[in-house]
């Protein structure tokens, strides 16, 4: 075996560093959606508690928001270190076509329960978007069908057999949708945070990372300072009323690389926690918006009032506070329900 083939071997090994980066992301994804910290502001409140709101709403919109970037970087630096014939493409297709299929099909049985209405026949429900859950907001299943595009795309990608041709193209993709995210945010156009065209630039990260990793980590404070000065320019556009997407954002490119490398040179060690977690990152990601939407048409239907808060002195929200928990564990529960009944694959 030379020496390219042992490090191929050696890097599909189980890598922990990868386990904290889905623990990482699910969480940032109940932070974004579950928002646990929020404060009621007004022109009396406490310059202090303006001050942590900012910093609350700065880590939704600029750190929590990486989540999903870090996973399509995951899956496809895995993708392409397995080095996929046609035969696994398929395989692989395959299997997240019926995931996908499966979740969709409960995301509309769901929403007819609880609209006791027909699900809209769109474009954005058959692609994983809708239909939109009371309260909530749509489907978050666009993520497994952007999935399955972006992995057909990636295996064209690798065909291409030249390394100074491949890299050209790499280069070539990532400046033209850095200049495009950023074009898009001075003409104040957004992108639906469904648009396959906001990931679409993680094809040939994940390809470097997965051919070049060690190079690329060297730069890891570069892109550090990147994400804080794009983050800037973020906030300094939104205070300007810029209608800026969720995902076509230099700054989540950036913060999506910076949390990648740092966390890949950490010298992480087997934790059955950790593991647990990244394992049934899909469960988590399914389940909980279900939780979510259930627990808010309580407090609705209880006729408690949303700006309640727990603690005058803070400002904190009670019912936020109160949601996280009880989402979790109705989460933690879903998912060991499904493994009971033998339905494991569409959790794990």
């Amino acid at each position: 075996m030379n020496n390219n083939k042992l490090i191929q071997s050696v890097n599909i090994e189980r890598d922990e560093s990868l386990d904290a980066l889905k623990a990482i992301s699910i969480i940032f994804v109940l932070f974004w959606h579950l928002q646990p910290i929020k404060f009621v502001i007004s022109a009396n409140t406490h310059v202090l508690m303006k001050i942590a709101d900012q910093i609350v709403k700065i880590f939704e919109v600029q750190l929590s928001l990486t989540a999903v970037p870090i996973f399509y970087i995951v899956s496809l630096y895995l993708y392409f270190q397995k080095k996929p014939n046609i035969e696994y493409l398929q395989k692989r297709i395959l299997n997240l076509i019926k995931i996908f299929v499966f979740w969709q099909l409960i995301q509309n049985i769901f929403f007819v329960l609880v609209t006791k209405q027909a699900p809209p026949l769109s474009w954005d429900n058959i692609m994983g978007a809708k239909p939109d859950l009371p309260l909530f907001g749509g489907s978050v299943f666009y993520f497994l069908f952007d999935l399955i595009i972006l992995i057909i795309i990636a295996f064209i990608y690798q065909l291409i057999n030249s390394n100074t041709v491949m890299k050209i193209i790499n280069f070539g993709f990532i400046l033209f949708f850095i200049a495009y995210f950023e074009l898009l945010c001075i003409q104040k156009l957004n992108l639906p945070h469904y648009d396959l065209r906001n990931f679409i630039i993680y094809i040939p990260i994940a390809f470097g990372f997965a051919n070049y990793k060690n190079k690329i980590i060297k730069f890891k404070l570069i892109f550090l300072l990147l994400y804080i000065l794009s983050s800037i320019h973020d906030i300094y556009l939104r205070a300007d009323d810029y209608p800026l997407s969720i995902y076509a954002r230099i700054s989540i490119v950036f913060g999506a690389l910076t949390i990648f490398c740092f966390t890949c040179i950490l010298k992480i060690k087997y934790n059955s926690l950790l593991q647990t977690i990244a394992k049934y990152t899909l469960g988590v990601f399914a389940f909980h918006k279900y939780w979510q939407c259930l627990f808010l048409l309580l407090i609705r239907n209880l006729g408690i009032d949303n700006s309640n808060i727990l603690f005058s002195e803070i400002n904190l929200i009670f019912v936020y506070i109160i949601q996280a928990p009880v989402v979790i564990l109705g989460t933690i529960f879903s998912i060991y329900l499904f493994k009971l009944v033998g339905l494991s694959k569409f959790v794990s």
